[in-house]
């Protein structure tokens, strides 16, 4: 069963890949710049068996992997749930608000009844929480000690 399964998630990941081909096929080519090495991190099996990162350089134009926290397989979820176009929303914080990462105290006579964010519908916010959980074991300014949904607010 096994072998099975992991037939198909290489199935998937062909699938995948000729997605991406045929979507990068739309979009202009970037322009290359070299990056510093990163460190070598162990293969996740669960990833794909392609060059991931390349394909979504080259459809953003971006590398987005230089963002702290970020990595191949949460800017693929982002960006498959999210999209390209973020004209949708006005600013950042909008952005942030659609995906339910702003507080929402509810007030009633000045009094804070409860405190927290409100559930959003949307399941771009769950990549970036667990990319900003990454964050507290890096050395950056974005490593000190925070609330993970601030940190996520701060990614996007």
């Amino acid at each position: 069963m096994y072998d099975t399964y992991q037939r198909r998630v290489a199935e998937c990941d062909q699938e995948l890949q000729r997605h991406l081909r045929v979507f990068a096929d739309t979009v202009a080519p970037p322009v290359k710049e070299e990056l510093p090495p990163k460190k070598k991190k162990k293969q996740n099996k669960n990833n794909p068996h392609f060059h991931l990162a390349e394909e979504l350089q080259w459809i953003t134009g971006e590398d987005l992997r230089r963002i702290d926290g970020v990595d191949v397989m949460v800017a693929q979820t982002v960006i498959s749930e999210v999209g390209l176009d973020m004209s949708p929303w006005k600013t950042e914080a909008h952005f942030a608000s659609w995906q339910g990462l702003c507080p929402d105290n509810r007030i009633s006579w000045d009094k804070v009844l409860a405190r927290g964010t409100r559930h959003a519908p949307n399941r771009a916010a769950t990549p970036l929480r667990l990319g900003a959980s990454t964050l507290l074991k890096s050395q950056t300014y974005l490593g000190a000690p925070k609330a993970i949904t601030a940190m996520v607010h701060r990614l996007t």
